[in-house]
């Protein structure tokens, strides 16, 4: 990993802890996010996946429309650091630990 794609990273790491708190507090059953990204095209290739602790969880905020604040929470913060999500709805995904687990 080069220094230019290190401090990129860690950008994208602060203010995505930043978002997941504040939704932490804000969400019902949300719990955690995290991300994917290709540093030779950061605005294309990085991808944010919201965690859920179950699938009513899931259903309920987006029935809520609260997936979608959440995908354009993340993609404000993101671009008030000068990394612009270039299609931020096909790159926030939503999932559930039930899934995983």
């Amino acid at each position: 990993m080069r220094k230019s794609d290190k401090k990129i990273e860690n950008t994208i790491r602060i203010v995505l802890t930043e978002v997941c708190e504040r939704l932490k507090g804000q969400v019902v059953g949300f719990e955690w996010l995290t991300h994917k990204v290709n540093f030779n095209n950061v605005n294309q290739t990085l991808t944010i996946t919201f965690m859920f602790d179950s699938f009513a969880s899931l259903r309920s905020a987006k029935a809520q429309l609260k997936t979608d604040e959440m995908a354009k929470e993340a993609a404000n913060a993101l671009a008030k650091q000068n990394i612009h999500l270039k299609n931020f709805a096909k790159q926030c995904h939503f999932d559930t630990d039930e899934r995983n687990g």
